[in-house]
Order: structure tokens, then C-alpha cells, then sequence
């Protein structure tokens, strides 16, 4: 054939065999071009049945930024839903099984919520919010923001779902949904995106087989509306108020968080191969491949003929090796015509130390952290490189603390608005509400105004200072400043120390107190023991334990009086003191204004405000009147008194915020799957309601005026 017709009859190959690779697996042209030049060069010959490469086929390998990660089926493309699953699922797995990377997010989960507290210059709100953030009775933040901080560094993105109290103006839980199950949708007229969610799975169980029945009916009772999101592709909107957005910051104009792991995702892969080159060699190294050959030459047996084994010969040597190498006492007796040697296992293990190290490292990068920082320098090593690393945990950790103090800001308005927990300033030993100004449209008429409403009072949320230098010179540099002149308080100077500053106050009263009382004790036991053995007792023990008469001290132009007697019961005449409870003739006698008192009830009390001005004296008057009164603002007057004002809060709601109409309970026949009812157009352009709709109470504390709040505070 001419060699013409040969390169014709190669390049059809080749464009049958490119099309063909396409088709299958999908890819990009480079890959599929490379593909297609393999297989030609395989199939390439000279003629004489040699096989080798042909230089009308050779192409340089594609300069794609991309290719590598392509080529290693590595998830890159954040924007797509399938991709992002992917890595999740892949990042949450290196958690669970790798050492380092699952000590490093413990750490950074972890160690930011040291010394976590409230701080308040209202020390009743610091005890509620206390108590309702940070304590297991309440939503345990302690424990909460541990699993919140796993979801941040490891998938790059956390969840929290809460639930409102409507009622009671305060959350009744809050927990972490899978970033699997929700959506994000940008919006070009809101700030912030759309949430949208899948329903839980054991409540979409629930709908679609209405088992156990009681539980259907209680939530078909409640939340309609949940029947038309049943369907594992349906996505429900949430209000942005219950559920949050904590994510890690790696892609700018991504919608959704990039996990941190992924900066190691190519030397994780790289630890994984070799990893696998390991195994494979140690798994040569213990069931090593034997290469055995029977049979002799014929100058070996010393004659013409060659000693060839058959069959059955290479069965019978096959048995006894086995049987021999099953046994605890291998022997093998045969004759000189069998070799044994090993194909197999020959090599020794290599030394992958310094590879390990080097990945290990660039894992640790990925954190900021370094071996120094953890483990020392050795010799030869200095902490002058390690000075940048610290300075970025300690920004990255900072950074953290301060996401975390503005998710539970989120919460605690929510709640301060619903409690009417409002700030206020003091002038003249009053409290006055303070105000601030807002801007807001009416969705109605489009007007734009700036209107007034109080502004909220809630304790910050405070945590240890994320420094990695040495803490006992940092204390001592505080101490210096305090000797130098500088007003730091003790609170602050015990910040980052495990003491609580209130209770030790409380104890060295209290040890104060005691430690008195005991020495007074010991001196007048003193005293006592000297006196009954008749010893002379010092001046300072006479005057104050020695007993003595009080002179009587009577004017001496006044006559002298008689001591009082006291009345005796029984025996005095009944009018001469108060009775204990009403007589027969107080039952029947008629009251002053000419009502008739039925026999058996007892006179109603009268009230102080409203008569009965001559049972006490008229300055009583004069003194109530400066006591101060109770106020009906909580965080004003008694932030510990819980619920004490969510009433009004739902009062206002109620008036100028309806309940939005929510979709009417579908009719599902019987037998029929409930995932597979449509949503009507109608219940698809509703706002989140029903169940995540958010409280109503958000925004309502505009319609309460300065005036009014003043004169609740008034004393």
C-alpha cells in the first residue's frame, strides 16, 4: 500500500477515534485529542511489526490553567450545585479521618469561644440574656457555636435555623440545616438574598405517609402550607430574620461559602497517592510473588535427553508448596531440578519521610499554623518566621469572634424588641429613653420618610482575646500601666482569667464577716476564761464584754411613768384590742351606708389610695409619694421579670401587621402521594409564612413613642 494511502487511512482513524472518545466520556477536546494520539501510536507500525510513535500524530501537552484539575476529577466550579455537594461531602469526610486537618477545626472552632460572656451596664439584662443564651437551660450556646464553628471551617458554611416564640418573646431553639438543602437567590432590589430550604426529611416522610396519623393531623392543624413542599425538589422560602448565612469569605462574588480545606485539596491528594504507593509496597513486602521453575538440562542430568515436567509433575510441586506454606514448619525435600525465587517483594520500603513532612506542612499552611508554632523550634529554627503565621491566626481567629458576636446580635434584637428592652440615659436621677432615627418607605404609597423609634438595649458578647503571645506578659504589661497611672479596671485585668470577678468579691465579704465574728468569739472566750479563774482581765476585754446596767435616762421635770402592761387574752375586755376576726354582731350589723352585709362574708378591705386616710399618719402620704414605682418597661426596671411585656409587642403586631393569609389546606385524596400536589400560582408568590415566616413583632417598636415611655419611667 502506498504511504499515502496509509496516512489517509491513519488521520480517518484518528477523527473516528476522536469523535468516538468525545461521545463517551464527555470531556473537553484536549483530553479527547490526547486520548486519540495514544491510541494511534499504539496501533502505529513500520512495517515490520514494530510498534512506535509517529511524528505526524505527536501534540504538545494543552497549556490549560484547568486541565490538571479536569484531569483529576477535582471539583472547581463553585457556582455548581453538584460540584459544591461534592467538595462538602469530600471535606467533611478529611475531618473525620484526618489527623491533622481534624485538630486544626477543633482548634478554630474551639479555642475562639474561650472566656465567652455577656456585658451589660445593666447587670439584670446581663442575667437574662445569660440565662437565655449562654446557659443549657436556654439555647446553650456554649455547645451551639462549637458545632457552628465544625460547619465554618469545614463545609465553609453554616446554617442556623431558629425558632420564635411568639407567645413568650423569646427563641425556643435554634439548629444547623445542611447546606445541601438550601438555595440561595440573589435578589436585585433586596440587600440581602432569598433563602430557600428543603423540608427536614423525617417531616416530608411525614406528609407523603401520614404516619403516625396523630402527628399529621397536629401539623396539617397548624401549617397547612408544609403539604405543598413535600416533594424532595420543592423549595420553600424562609424568612431571613429566622434563618442566617455564616460563611467563609473565599470567592467574593459567590453567593455561597468556599471550605477552607480546599486549599489543600491537591496536597491531600497528593498524601492519598502516596499513601497508596505505601499499602502496595507492604503489601508486596507480605505476600511477595514466587517464581518457581521444574525441569533440567540435559547437561544437567549428564545424558542426551532433558528432563521436560509434565502436568502432573507441576500439580503434585503445586500441592506441596502449598501444603508447605500453609504449615507452621515449612520443608520442602524435591530434587535439584526446581528454582525458587522471589518476582515480587525484592525492593525495600522507601523512605517517604521528607515528602510527608512537606505536605504536612503545606496542610498546616492552610490554617496559618506551622510546625514551630505547635511543636518548638529545633535546633537551627527561630520564631522570627513564625512572627506573620501568628499574626494571621490571630486576624483569622478575630475575625471569627467577630461573625459570631453579630450572629447572636441578630438574635438578641429580635428578643430585646419583643421584651421592650430599650436603652436609656440617666439625667437627674431619672431614666429617659433613648431614640434613634430609621428610614423607611411606605410599601403603599412609595413615600419615603425618617421616623423615630426606641432604641434596643442587649449585652454585648464578649470573648478572649485571640493574642498568641505570652499571656503572663501581657498580664504584666497591664499591671504596669495600672501602677503608671492608667485607670484599667480589675474586670479587665481578669479577663482572660478563669476567675469570676463577682463571686470573689461576694466570698472575700463573706470571709471578711467571718473572720471578725471569729475574733470577737476568741476574745470574749477569752474574757470568760479569765474570769472564771479569777485572773486579771486587760481594760479592752472589760469595757466591751464585762455586763453593766443601763442608767435610765428620764427627763427630771417629767413625773415618772409606769411601765406598760401588756394585755393578757381571755381576761381583758374584748374592745381593747384588735380583733382577730369578725364577731357575730360585726356579721349582722349594717354597714355605715346603709347596704345589707350577708351573713357569713367578710368586709372588703379598703384601699389606702382610695380612704381610710385616719388609719395612718398624714405624712404617709407625703413619703409614698417620692418611693419609686414600678415601671412596665422590663429592661428599665426588671429585665429578669421574663414575658413581662411581650403582650403589647403582639398587640402591636396584631394592629398594624396582620397575620398574611395562609394557603388554604390542599385536598389530597385519599391514597394519593401528597408530594405530588402543585403549588398554585397564588401560594408560589406568598412571602415565608406559617411556620418560617419570622416573628411579627420585628419593626414594631416604632409605633411606640418617646412620650409614652417617659411617662412609664417617671418616679
Amino acid at each position: 500500500m502506498p504511504q499515502q494511502d496509509k496516512d489517509e487511512a491513519a488521520l480517518a482513524r484518528v477523527s473516528k477515534l476522536f469523535q468516538r472518545f468525545s461521545q463517551r466520556s464527555g470531556e473537553g477536546s484536549e483530553a479527547a485529542e490526547m486520548r486519540a494520539n495514544r491510541r494511534i501510536r499504539r496501533q502505529a507500525s513500520d512495517g515490520m511489526g514494530r510498534s512506535g510513535p509517529s511524528v505526524n500524530f505527536a501534540t504538545g501537552r494543552p497549556r490549560d490553567p484547568l486541565f490538571y484539575w479536569r484531569q483529576n476529577n477535582m471539583p472547581f466550579q463553585f457556582d455548581d450545585p453538584a460540584q459544591m455537594q461534592k467538595m462538602r461531602a469530600y471535606c467533611r469526610l478529611v475531618y473525620a479521618s484526618h489527623p491533622i486537618v481534624g485538630s486544626c477545626v477543633d482548634i478554630y472552632s474551639k479555642y475562639p469561644l474561650l472566656g465567652m460572656k455577656m456585658s451589660c451596664k445593666d447587670e439584670r439584662l446581663t442575667d437574662f440574656y445569660t440565662q437565655h443564651f449562654l446557659e443549657e437551660d436556654g439555647l446553650n450556646y456554649n455547645k451551639f457555636l462549637v458545632d457552628v464553628g465544625r460547619e465554618y471551617w469545614t463545609v465553609g458554611e453554616a446554617w442556623p435555623l431558629g425558632t420564635f416564640n411568639e407567645s413568650l418573646g423569646v427563641w425556643d431553639d435554634e439548629e444547623l440545616l445542611n447546606p445541601d438543602d438550601v438555595e440561595v437567590q440573589p435578589s436585585p432590589f433586596l440587600r440581602d438574598p432569598r433563602f430557600l430550604i428543603r423540608l427536614p426529611t423525617e417531616m416530608r416522610e411525614l406528609i407523603r405517609t401520614r404516619q403516625p396519623a396523630w402527628e399529621y393531623a397536629k401539623l396539617m392543624e397548624a401549617y397547612p402550607e408544609l403539604t405543598y413542599y413535600a416533594d424532595d425538589n420543592s423549595l420553600m422560602p424562609v424568612s431571613n430574620v429566622l434563618l442566617r448565612q455564616l460563611k467563609f469569605e473565599a470567592d467574593t462574588f459567590n453567593r455561597r461559602g468556599v471550605p477552607l480545606l480546599y486549599r489543600a485539596m491537591r496536597s491531600l491528594m497528593q498524601e492519598e497517592m502516596m499513601n497508596a504507593a505505601v499499602d502496595s509496597i507492604a503489601d508486596r513486602l507480605y505476600t511477595p510473588l514466587i517464581l518457581a521453575k521444574l525441569g533440567a538440562t540435559a547437561n544437567d542430568l549428564g545424558g542426551q535427553t532433558p528432563w521436560i515436567p509434565t502436568q502432573d509433575d507441576l500439580a503434585d510441586f503445586e500441592e506441596a508448596v502449598d501444603t508447605a506454606l500453609a504449615g507452621d514448619f515449612r520443608i520442602i525435600m524435591t530434587h535439584f531440578g526446581v528454582q525458587m525465587e522471589a518476582v515480587l517483594g525484592k525492593e525495600d520500603m522507601p523512605d517517604l519521610s521528607d515528602e510527608f513532612d512537606r505536605i504536612e506542612g503545606r496542610i498546616l499552611q492552610t490554617f496559618g499554623l506551622s510546625k514551630t508554632m505547635l511543636a518548638g523550634a529545633s535546633s537551627g529554627e527561630t520564631y522570627a518566621a513564625d512572627a506573620l503565621n501568628r499574626d494571621l491566626v490571630t486576624q483569622m481567629l478575630t475575625n471569627y469572634q467577630q461573625l459570631l458576636a453579630r450572629h447572636y446580635r441578630q438574635r438578641a434584637l429580635v428578643v430585646a424588641e419583643a421584651q421592650e428592652h430599650f436603652d436609656y440615659e440617666e439625667r437627674g436621677g431619672k431614666r429617659y429613653v433613648k431614640m434613634e432615627e430609621i428610614f423607611e418607605v411606605d410599601e403603599e404609597t412609595g413615600e419615603e420618610r425618617i421616623v423615630e423609634q426606641p432604641k434596643l438595649l442587649i449585652p454585648d458578647l464578649q470573648f478572649r482575646t485571640m493574642s498568641l503571645q505570652d499571656e503572663a506578659a501581657q498580664s504584666e504589661f497591664f499591671e504596669g500601666l495600672r501602677e503608671a497611672g492608667v485607670p484599667i479596671s480589675m474586670r479587665t485585668r481578669l479577663h482572660n482569667v478563669p476567675i469570676d470577678f463577682d463571686e470573689e468579691v461576694e466570698k472575700s465579704r463573706d470571709e471578711a464577716v467571718e473572720l471578725a465574728v471569729q475574733e470577737q468569739e476568741t476574745r470574749k472566750a477569752i474574757y470568760v476564761a479569765l474570769a472564771n479563774k479569777g485572773l486579771p482581765i486587760p481594760q479592752d476585754l472589760r469595757t466591751d464584754f464585762q455586763p453593766r446596767a443601763l442608767p435610765e435616762e428620764q427627763d427630771p421635770l417629767q413625773a415618772p411613768t409606769a411601765p406598760l402592761r401588756v394585755p393578757i387574752m381571755g381576761l381583758d375586755p374584748v374592745g381593747s384590742q384588735p380583733t382577730l376576726a369578725p364577731t357575730m354582731q360585726d356579721l349582722t350589723t349594717t354597714p355605715a351606708d346603709g347596704g345589707v352585709v350577708e351573713p357569713g362574708s367578710v368586709p372588703e378591705p379598703v384601699d389606702a389610695d382610695q380612704g381610710g386616710g385616719e388609719q395612718r399618719p398624714d405624712e404617709s402620704d407625703e413619703q409614698r409619694a417620692s418611693m419609686p414605682k414600678q415601671s412596665s418597661l422590663p429592661a428599665l426596671n426588671d429585665p429578669v421579670g421574663l414575658f413581662t411585656n411581650a403582650e403589647r409587642m403582639r398587640a402591636l403586631a396584631n394592629e398594624h401587621r396582620p397575620k398574611t393569609t395562609v394557603a388554604p389546606k390542599p385536598q389530597v385524596v385519599e391514597g394519593e402521594d401528597s408530594s405530588a400536589v402543585q403549588i398554585p400560582e397564588a401560594v408560589e408568590r406568598l412571602k415565608p409564612i406559617g411556620l418560617y415566616g419570622g416573628p411579627r413583632h420585628v419593626g414594631m417598636r416604632r409605633h411606640i413613642t418617646e412620650e409614652d415611655i417617659n411617662k412609664e419611667l417617671q418616679v
